[in-house]
């Protein structure tokens, strides 16, 4: 009887909505019959089908060769899977004809202190006003990369438009139809095999429906729209070089969101940025009403201010902000396909997304080429202010110790030459203060034209507005879920973990320019009759993995020791030279070259104090073995963090293996697992489960990150000897009814009727988790006795994104390497609630339990949070590469 009624009623039909008309790009435009149209090239037309990778650079290239005297494609860059980036730069046959000599005239109105005022007035009347249009970040957001091509084609095809014309004549635009091919060839891949034999408008479809880990992100899997700060990836490299290269007035960013929506153009959402300027908010005003025009002419549906904001530095948009630039997200609502059924069972095509991007990016580029010499002017202005808001500053200098890891203070610098920033590097001693400040020194002046930038950067916390917060306060007291987008904090120095000192006074001492390129050449290693010592630190890591690779036989000590008056630390290299034939000393001294590690000859391994070279407490580091857990239920995100950190940053290579594949893998073959976050549950059954205690118990090292470290500490797993915390302190799953029963006979006093019922009280909740960090900066205590804290002092910090709260390890289970600073030291940027605060003072943040011959290390936090924080990336490699050893 039930199976005929199921069959009744999925035997009736619901008639599907109609699909709505095809919209003209720009309805009443005449194009030139000579250049070629996107059907012609590829087979289809805008937004009948999604174009590949391929087929759009294919198209550029056409519609470049057919223009050639107002059209140039160049490639500016390779993705991490070879596929080109490429740009085409629109402008008018005199333009293009003098690119060279417009960069060059940019570059001396982008750095006006040598730039006499007759040269700058005759730069704003000659230059074009340069409009970059960068499409489509994020691999699954396809419509903006259909509304590149046919923006490209507008502006050349166009016939008698005067708009195009005055594009044409006073701006040079900048078109990046993909910035991110290597997700949207993943996002076409699944598309293509789950489409159904007309396009599906059920948002539930498989065309709809992307596989781990979904186009959005690049062959690493990280979301380069926040990839502006760290800059790890090839592909956002390459667009931070077009942006110093070309020094944009306008640059807009266009995106996808979800396909309910409508389309969302600037002013962005508060919080603001406190170094975006007046004049810059004004511009985005104009932006925004220039487009409602547009929108509203075209009966387009919009909004603003709503959900997007500016404030973390590392968007496509905030990054060219603080270089001078007025920078907008677009985002239009995604079909994630063809076509897509809205809740309210409207359907949304691909074809109008085209189309609202398209009508936004023509709109932006007509207002910025008809107000040419004023934008001029306005860039001008930023960047000559940010050199008088550098003189006036409190501090006019920022000094970057050595520090014991010399390296990851270059490291730090370098970072800050990519961006754009002037890095000297002292060539001899000076003292700042009570202080004196080594040659090796980092120096970064404030009156510079990245001045806004820079202090964005180095300060430790940027404030977000009181009003804003209050509000915040008030949506979480209802539960209501904040308005915070993105993290709150992100302080390269602290990240980093380098030493800064500031100076009231510019420094003048002897130094030289910091290039972003690192060691070079290869070199000898000094000559040493007993042994090489290696510092520990960052590069010192990287050079040991290699050497360890390359058959080099290198020791690492377990405890402190001194010879000839300097202490080493836990953790520092020990290269014996009785142990290794002398042509793997040969390849160290390259290997050590090339890393700018410090190599400490020693005649005799005697020491003064502490650990002898011979004892027991030193290990030979062996070569990690390492597994990944790759594809779901591991956080993509996390994954491609670690396999990038593990693979480009550290060069040690990993094997990544499906979570459903797990079973069949040989797990005595590696000495290593890595969970990136995540809830590991189904893919370790009871069997599984049994099979990995083993494997950890026979010397295997299994390293927990973040939503993993909670499922190793849940009462069902027992790999850790941890507990995750609630709101209220107590422990997940306790039972709080447990003890209601013992005294069920005890008389209980009367109510007072007289006390006010407590209405806040009796609505929150019995049981929750912890509340949620905005991603704060947080203070680490390190414990420096142990080999994990090899490379650091007493105190890091960390990136805490997140609700989860870890009880310290007891003592008879393993060892808290590292804990949460008390709770008033414990923020040292950003913005973290106060019961938040109370509740991690003092909780762990990394675990070492051993179990039999190997161990667990559980971070709570991701330790590789978006390849920018440096300093707990070494924690975690620690853990992958002296762990197998210890």
């Amino acid at each position: 009887m039930f199976l005929a009624l199921m069959i009744a009623v999925l035997s009736v039909q619901t008639p599907a909505p109609p699909a709505p008309e095809a919209i003209e790009l720009a309805p009443g435009s005449r194009y030139d019959a000579r250049i070629p149209t996107l059907q012609q090239v590829v087979g289809h037309d805008y937004g009948d089908a999604i174009s590949s990778p391929t087929e759009i650079v294919a198209y550029l290239k056409a519609l470049a060769a057919a223009a050639p005297d107002r059209a140039r494609l160049v490639e500016y860059g390779r993705t991490w899977e070879g596929r080109p980036l490429v740009m085409l730069i629109v402008g008018s046959p005199e333009r293009l004809s003098r690119l060279d000599a417009i960069k060059a005239g940019f570059r001396q109105l982008a750095d006006p202190r040598s730039l006499a005022p007759a040269d700058a007035e005759r730069l704003v009347r000659e230059l074009p006003v340069i409009v970059w249009l960068i499409h489509a970040v994020h691999g699954n957001e396809l419509s903006s990369s259909e509304a590149a091509m046919a923006e490209a084609y507008h502006l050349l095809a166009a016939q008698g438009d005067a708009r195009v014309a005055t594009v044409l004549r006073d701006a040079v635009v900048l078109i990046d139809p993909l910035q991110n091919p290597d997700g949207r060839a993943r996002f076409i891949a699944g598309n293509e095999q789950g489409r159904a034999l007309e396009p599906d408008s059920e948002p539930a479809s498989v065309e709809h429906d992307e596989p781990w880990p979904g186009g959005r992100s690049n062959h690493y899997l990280f979301d380069m729209n926040r990839d502006w700060l760290g800059q790890s990836q090839v592909e956002t490299q390459a667009r931070a070089r077009v942006e110093l290269e070309w020094h944009p007035q306008v640059v807009v960013d266009l995106h996808e969101m979800g396909g309910n929506s409508t389309y969302y153009f600037a002013p962005p959402a508060e919080p603001a940025n406190p170094y975006v300027t007046a004049r810059q908010r004004d511009w985005l005003r104009t932006f925004g009403k220039e487009n409602a025009r547009r929108f509203d002419a075209r009966g387009f549906a919009f909004f603003a201010r709503e959900v997007f904001d500016a404030f973390y530095p590392g968007y496509g948009d905030s990054w060219p902000m603080f270089q001078g630039a007025i920078a907008m997200t677009f985002e239009q609502a995604s079909a994630r396909g063809l076509v897509y059924r809205r809740d309210d069972d409207t359907l949304l095509t691909y074809r109008e997304g085209v189309v609202h991007h398209f009508t936004a990016a023509l709109a932006t580029v007509e207002t910025a080429a008809s107000s040419r010499e004023t934008m001029l002017r306005d860039y001008l202005d930023y960047r000559r202010t940010a050199v008088t808001d550098g003189e006036k500053a409190a501090v006019r200098e920022y000094l970057v110790a050595p520090g014991a890891d010399p390296t990851r203070a270059q490291a730090f610098g370098r970072k800050l030459v990519e961006h754009g920033i002037e890095v000297r590097r002292l060539e001899e001693p000076i003292k700042v203060g009570t202080r004196t400040m080594p040659a090796g020194t980092l120096a970064i002046a404030a009156a510079q034209p990245s001045f806004r930038l820079l202090r964005n950067l180095m300060e430790p916390d940027i404030k977000m507005d009181e009003t804003f917060l209050k509000e915040q306060e008030r949506r979480r007291q209802k539960r209501l879920g904040d308005q915070i987008y993105d993290v709150t904090a992100w302080s390269l120095p602290l990240l980093f973990d380098v030493d800064v000192v500031t100076s009231a006074v510019p420094v003048t001492a002897r130094a030289a320019a910091l290039l972003a390129d690192g060691p070079h050449g290869s070199q000898a290693l000094p000559p040493a009759k007993a042994a090489y010592l290696l510092p520990w630190g960052s590069e010192t890591a990287a050079a040991v993995i290699e050497a360890v690779q390359s058959g080099v036989r290198i020791n690492t000590g377990g405890e402190p020791f001194t010879i000839a008056g300097r202490r080493y630390d836990v953790g520092t290299a020990i290269v014996r030279v009785a142990e290794n034939p002398p042509d793997a000393l040969i390849r160290l001294g390259g290997i050590v070259s090339r890393h700018g590690v410090e190599v400490v000859p020693l005649d005799s391994t005697w020491v003064d104090d502490g650990m002898s070279l011979g004892s027991n407490q030193v290990t030979v580091v062996r070569k990690p073995k390492v597994v990944l857990l790759w594809d779901s239920p591991a956080q993509s995100d996390s994954a491609g963090w670690a396999r990038f950190v593990l693979e480009r940053r550290f060069g040690q290579p990993v094997t990544a293996v499906r979570a459903e594949s797990l079973r069949r893998l040989d797990l005595r073959r590696y000495n290593v697992l890595v969970l990136p976050s995540g809830t590991y549950g189904a893919a370790f059954p009871e069997e599984e489960l049994r099979r990995l205690r083993d494997w950890i118990s026979g010397g295997g090292v299994l390293v927990t990150l973040a939503d993993a470290s909670r499922w190793a500490a849940g009462d069902k797993v027992g790999l850790l000897g941890t507990t995750t915390l609630m709101r209220d302190g107590q422990p997940a799953g306790a039972d709080k009814d447990k003890d209601k029963d013992k005294d069920k006979d005890a008389k209980k006093p009367a109510p007072d009727t007289a006390k006010p019922f407590d209405y806040e009280k009796a609505i929150q909740p019995e049981s929750e988790l912890p509340e949620s960090v905005p991603g704060a900066v947080m203070r680490v205590t390190i414990d420096r006795e142990h080999w994990l804290a090899a490379g650091f002092d007493d105190e890091i910090q960390a990136v805490v994104e997140g609700p989860r709260v870890f009880s310290p390890i007891k003592l008879d289970k393993g060892r808290n390497v590292g804990v949460y600073a008390k709770k008033d030291r414990i923020v040292a940027a950003g913005f973290a609630w106060p019961p938040s605060i109370d509740l991690l003072s003092q909780k762990a943040f990394l675990v070492d339990q051993p179990i039999g011959r190997g161990h667990v290390i559980a971070f709570a936090e991701d330790p590789n949070f978006r390849a920018v924080a440096e300093a707990t990336e070494l924690l975690f490699i620690n853990a992958v590469l002296l762990g197998p050893s210890r």
